[in-house]
C-alpha cells in the first residue's frame, strides 16, 4: 500500500533529503576552506592562520584538557601546538585532511608533555569542544539549571570522579584512544590516520582499553 509520504513524493516528485549526503558536503566544504586558508598561509597571507586558530583552538584546548587535567597548562600547549602548525605548515600534505593532520600534532604534545612530568590526577571533560571560540570560551563553562538537582548533580559528580580516576590509570595509548573515540567521537579509520597506525591496531587498542575499564569500573558498578 503506498503510503503518504509516497503520494506526496510521488506529486511533487520530490526527493527527501539524506541526511548522511549533507553531513559529507558539510565536511567536503570544510576541506576546501582549510584548503584555500593553507594554500594562503603558504602564500605568506597571516591572516589565514587567525581563521585556522579560530576554527580549531576550541577543539585543540577541549582535548588538551581532557589529557592533562590542567587549564593553564592545556592554554599553552594550545598556543605551543599551533606554533607548530605555523612552522610546519609547508610541510603539510593534502593527500590527508588539515584537521587529521592538526590531531596527530596535538595528540603527540599532549603525549610529550604527560611523559615529562610526573603522574597527576587525571580527568575528563564529557562535554564535547565548539569551534571557532576565544580561548577563554575554551575552559569548562558554569551554565545555570533551572532544573538544578543537588542530589542528581552530586551523583554526575561522583560518577565522573570514578571514571576520571579509571580512565588517570591507562596507559597514555590506551587513554587517549579511549579519549578520541568515545569522548571525541572519531572514527576507527580517523584514528588511525591521526595516530599513524593501521585500522586494527585502533580496534586492538580500544579493546584492551575497554577491558581494563571493566576491571577498574567493576568495583563500583558490578562485572556486567
Amino acid at each position: 500500500m503506498e503510503t503518504a509520504i509516497e503520494r506526496g513524493t510521488a506529486k511533487t516528485g520530490a526527493v527527501a533529503p539524506d541526511p548522511d549526503a549533507a553531513v559529507q558536503e558539510a565536511r567536503a566544504e570544510s576541506r576546501r576552506q582549510d584548503q584555500q586558508a593553507i594554500t594562503a598561509l603558504k602564500a605568506g597571507d597571516r591572516s589565514a592562520f587567525h581563521h585556522l586558530i579560530t576554527k580549531y583552538q576550541r577543539q585543540v584546548y577541549s582535548h588538551c584538557l581532557r589529557m592533562v587535567n590542567d587549564e593553564e597548562e592545556s592554554y599553552d600547549l594550545s598556543q605551543e601546538i599551533f606554533l607548530r602548525v605555523y612552522k610546519n605548515i609547508h610541510n603539510y600534505q593534502h593527500n590527508y585532511s588539515f584537521y587529521t593532520w592538526l590531531y596527530r600534532i596535538t595528540v603527540n604534545c599532549c603525549i610529550d608533555y604527560l611523559r615529562k612530568r610526573k603522574r597527576q590526577p587525571f580527568s575528563v571533560s564529557l562535554s564535547q569542544g565548539i569551534p571557532g571560540e576565544s580561548w577563554e570560551s575554551g575552559k569548562e563553562q558554569e551554565h545555570p539549571d533551572e532544573k538544578y538537582v543537588p542530589e542528581k548533580s552530586a551523583l554526575t559528580r561522583e560518577l565522573n570522579d570514578i571514571l576520571n580516576e579509571a580512565i588517570d590509570q591507562l596507559s597514555d595509548k590506551l587513554k587517549v584512544i579511549i579519549i578520541l573515540k568515545e569522548i571525541e567521537g572519531f572514527s576507527y579509520d580517523e584514528i588511525a590516520e591521526i595516530l599513524e597506525c593501521s585500522r586494527g591496531t585502533v580496534k586492538s587498542r580500544l579493546f584492551r582499553a575497554r577491558e581494563r575499564l571493566k576491571i577498574l569500573l567493576g568495583p563500583h558498578f558490578g562485572r556486567g
